[in-house]
Protein backbone atom coordinates (compact mmCIF):
# COMPACT_ATOMS: atom_id res chain seq x y z
CA UNK A 1 0.00 0.00 0.00
CA UNK A 2 2.82 2.41 0.75
CA UNK A 3 4.27 1.86 -2.73
CA UNK A 4 1.07 3.14 -4.29
CA UNK A 5 0.77 6.04 -1.84
CA UNK A 6 4.32 7.19 -2.55
CA UNK A 7 4.24 6.67 -6.31
CA UNK A 8 0.71 7.80 -7.01
CA UNK A 9 -2.72 6.26 -6.93
CA UNK A 10 -4.54 5.34 -10.11
CA UNK A 11 -1.57 4.56 -12.33
CA UNK A 12 0.54 1.47 -12.75
CA UNK A 13 3.60 3.64 -13.35
CA UNK A 14 2.99 5.34 -9.99
CA UNK A 15 2.94 2.02 -8.16
CA UNK A 16 6.13 0.91 -9.89
CA UNK A 17 7.83 4.23 -9.15
CA UNK A 18 6.71 4.02 -5.52
CA UNK A 19 8.08 0.48 -5.25
CA UNK A 20 11.44 1.62 -6.60
CA UNK A 21 11.62 4.60 -4.22
CA UNK A 22 10.59 2.62 -1.13
CA UNK A 23 12.89 -0.32 -1.88
CA UNK A 24 15.84 1.97 -2.62
CA UNK A 25 15.20 3.74 0.70
CA UNK A 26 15.00 0.42 2.51
CA UNK A 27 18.27 -0.74 0.98
CA UNK A 28 20.05 2.49 1.86
CA UNK A 29 18.65 2.83 5.38
CA UNK A 30 19.18 -0.80 6.36
CA UNK A 31 22.86 -0.52 5.42
CA UNK A 32 23.53 2.99 6.77
CA UNK A 33 21.15 3.33 9.73
CA UNK A 34 19.27 0.05 10.25
CA UNK A 35 17.62 1.09 13.51
CA UNK A 36 15.95 4.09 11.83
CA UNK A 37 14.45 2.31 8.79
CA UNK A 38 10.94 2.02 10.21
CA UNK A 39 11.00 5.63 11.36
CA UNK A 40 12.08 6.74 7.89
CA UNK A 41 9.32 4.66 6.30
CA UNK A 42 6.73 6.22 8.59
CA UNK A 43 8.07 9.72 7.91
CA UNK A 44 7.99 9.05 4.17
CA UNK A 45 4.38 7.89 4.35
CA UNK A 46 3.27 10.87 6.47
CA UNK A 47 5.23 13.34 4.34
CA UNK A 48 3.82 12.06 1.07
CA UNK A 49 0.30 11.98 2.48
CA UNK A 50 0.52 15.59 3.67
CA UNK A 51 2.67 17.20 0.98
CA UNK A 52 1.97 15.09 -2.12
CA UNK A 53 -1.59 13.71 -1.88
CA UNK A 54 -1.35 12.42 -5.48
CA UNK A 55 2.07 10.85 -4.86
CA UNK A 56 5.20 11.51 -6.88
CA UNK A 57 3.29 11.05 -10.15
CA UNK A 58 1.06 13.93 -9.08
CA UNK A 59 4.03 16.22 -9.64
CA UNK A 60 4.04 15.28 -13.31
CA UNK A 61 0.25 15.46 -13.73
CA UNK A 62 -0.03 18.85 -12.07
CA UNK A 63 1.86 20.57 -14.87
CA UNK A 64 -0.01 21.79 -17.90
CA UNK A 65 0.94 19.02 -20.26
CA UNK A 66 -1.11 18.90 -23.41
CA UNK A 67 -2.08 15.50 -24.75
CA UNK A 68 -0.22 14.31 -27.84
CA UNK A 69 -3.50 13.93 -29.73
CA UNK A 70 -6.32 16.36 -29.11
CA UNK A 71 -9.84 14.96 -29.14
CA UNK A 72 -11.96 15.66 -32.18
CA UNK A 73 -14.55 18.40 -31.70
CA UNK A 74 -18.09 17.19 -31.24
CA UNK A 75 -20.98 18.46 -33.35
CA UNK A 76 -24.25 19.27 -31.67
CA UNK A 77 -27.60 18.43 -33.27
CA UNK A 78 -28.18 22.07 -34.29
CA UNK A 79 -24.88 22.22 -36.21
CA UNK A 80 -25.21 18.85 -37.92
CA UNK A 81 -26.07 18.94 -41.63
CA UNK A 82 -29.52 17.64 -42.49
Amino acid sequence: MIWVAVGGRGTLVGAILGALIVNFGKTWFTSALPEFWLFALGALFIGVTLLLPQGVMGLFHSRDLKPAVEPAPTISEEEAPV
